[in-house]
Parts: C-alpha cells; structure tokens; sequence
C-alpha cells in the first residue's frame, strides 16, 4: 500500500493522541522518523518515551485508512505560485491603479509603499 505524505501525518497525529507511555503514562512523540516499516494493512513504529526513555514498538492497523478522506497531493509542475494566488476584484483593482502611479515598475510601488531599494 502506497500511502501520501498528508495521510501518513493523519495517522501519526491519531496515534500520538491515543498513545501514552505504558511504564509512565506521559504522552509519547510520534513523527515520521518512528514509522520502520509500512505494508499492505499495518506499519510498525519504534518510539521513545522523552521522560522515562523508555523504548516501545508498536502496531498499528491500517484498516480503513482508505475511508480517511485526504486527498492525495498531486503535483502540476507547470503551475507556479503566482497561479495559485487569489485576489478580489477590488484588490486586484488597488494593485493597477498603483502599478499606473508607479509608471508599470513594481519597484517604484515597493518605495512608494514603504519598501526598501535594494542596490
């Protein structure tokens, strides 16, 4: 079973709310660097007590990992940043009317706004 990162982190987060040390009862960490091994309906993690050191591995159940709802990050590599920002129309409206006053030169905007030159 192939697993995304955003799932992996979700089962992480559910395991580190139930898990508590069983020799002290203090809450465990749990991140990606306790995951060992990860197969078709379990994965197994070492983990460590920071207060008493105490060393646990557990089980855990991948059943119904399927139902989580996470969709899985797909990456479009001909998207940059600028195709995922998202202005209103009076933002929008704000950012050429200062551009027109500025002359079309972002740089003379940033001064005008209170931005540092840089040489």
């Amino acid at each position: 079973m192939e697993i995304d990162p955003h799932t992996l982190q979700h089962i992480l987060q559910r395991i580190y709310q139930q898990m508590r040390c069983p020799q002290c009862g203090k809450r465990v960490p749990v991140d990606f660097s306790s995951v060992r091994v990860v197969a078709d309906t379990a994965m197994l993690l070492q983990l460590k007590c920071d207060m008493c050191n105490a060393y646990i591995v557990l089980q855990a159940s991948l059943q119904g990992v399927e139902e989580i709802g996470v969709k899985p990050y797909v990456e479009d590599e001909t998207l940059n940043n600028s195709t995922t920002l998202e202005f209103s129309k009076k933002e929008l409206g704000m950012l050429q009317q200062g551009l027109e006053q500025a002359g079309g030169s972002f740089e003379s905007l940033f001064e005008k706004y209170g931005g540092e030159k840089t040489t």
